[in-house]
């Protein structure tokens, strides 16, 4: 993890590690911490057309896969195997997978959700060591398109209210 930490240092951007040996899931360490779950995000690996994408959502929520598929313009894309993520990003628990698109050579998808934070927190390859940082600062360089991904980002549906028209008319 290393090669993360210096990738972000190769930035010049400030960061601040989260390290907690014993944890399990980011979600343990960010609270070990005492930092915000509402920060938290998390990656997930998308296969599609022209290989794999990063989806960025908040640990908390699930993936829409028919939102992601409209967002990657394939509907046939499909969540990465265990076998393909641990292939392409190796040495990487697959829910540890970092926001860094440039990093991985790799497209990434921001749900709107994320997007709005100030600040960002997420897994650096593995559950046990999170880092926060500005989300301007984390997505500058990296080419990124802002989408709904999970159910809690879509617009709620449009009610079209229908004037009384027989209380107009009395």
């Amino acid at each position: 993890m290393s090669a993360i930490i210096e990738y972000l240092q190769g930035k010049g951007v400030a960061f601040t590690i989260l390290p907690t040996p014993q944890a399990v899931t980011s979600l343990e360490t960010v609270r070990a911490h005492g930092a915000s779950d509402a920060e938290l995000a998390r990656t997930v690996v998308m296969n599609y057309r022209f290989g794999f994408a990063l989806m960025i959502i908040p640990d908390e929520a699930e993936l829409n896969p028919y939102l992601a598929q409209a967002a990657l313009d394939d509907p046939d894309a499909r969540l990465a195997s265990q076998r393909e993520v641990d292939g392409h990003f190796a040495g990487m628990d697959s829910r540890s997978i970092p926001p860094l698109g440039l990093y991985f050579l790799t497209p990434m998808w921001i749900d709107p959700k994320v997007a709005e934070l100030q600040y960002v927190t997420f897994a650096a390859g593995k559950a046990s060591l999170v880092i926060r940082m500005r989300g301007a600062d984390l997505f500058r360089d990296d080419p990124f398109v802002v989408t709904p991904l999970t159910g809690a980002s879509t617009p709620a549906e449009t009610t079209i209210s229908v004037p009384d028209v027989a209380a107009d008319i009395a």
